[in-house]
């Protein structure tokens, strides 16, 4: 963000929390906003984006990332009615194509969902710990500082937080990280 001149954290954390909404509004799955976030971060990082495209950058991400993750994707014109039409649907498509050029068409990010998949395995699927940890995932979407941590470290700090507020202090062997031989 320091190279932005219009932007500035609290409005990429705005921005977010937008498209949480929407995300929640089309009902995508959790993969398909994390990875928009990631797409949002990446390109933010590369391009300079003025205040009046911030939106069109982050409800084309949002496109970009539904048509990776979900079976269905809604359309461009779909996400254009969240945005109450201030874009076009060229301006989508135009917008896509410049995001995933600047991005070289990367679209691999070891989400951290698929992390608390894994882990939630290992807590034998607690879903009142899950539904929690997913919950305090959502959050660090919005929250800047936490962008350079590795996802894995967000899954297990997430479910650890969670244990914890259920009442669920002790790290039972599953849950690990040590390896027997």
């Amino acid at each position: 963000m320091e190279s932005q001149k219009d932007l500035a954290w609290k409005m990429r954390g705005i921005l977010t929390d937008w498209l949480i909404q929407v995300h929640m509004r089309f009902r995508l799955l959790p993969e398909t906003l994390f990875l928009a976030t990631n797409i949002i971060d990446r390109f933010l990082s590369t391009r300079v984006v003025s205040l009046a495209k911030l939106q069109l950058v982050g409800i084309t991400c949002m496109f970009v990332a539904a048509k990776v993750e979900e079976i269905v994707a809604p359309s461009a014109a779909n996400f254009l009615y969240c945005a109450d039409a201030s874009y076009t649907e060229v301006e989508i498509l135009q917008a896509e194509r410049y995001i995933l050029k600047t991005l070289e068409w990367n679209m691999s990010y070891p989400n951290p969902i698929h992390f608390l998949r894994r882990v939630s395995k290992a807590d034998e699927y607690n879903v009142q710990v899950r539904t929690i940890a997913k919950y305090l995932m959502e959050i660090e979407c919005v929250e800047w500082r936490l962008i350079a941590a590795p996802p894995s470290l967000l899954a297990a700090a997430s479910i650890w937080l969670a244990r914890l507020m259920l009442g669920r202090e002790d790290w039972v062997r599953f849950l690990s990280m040590r390896r027997s031989l």
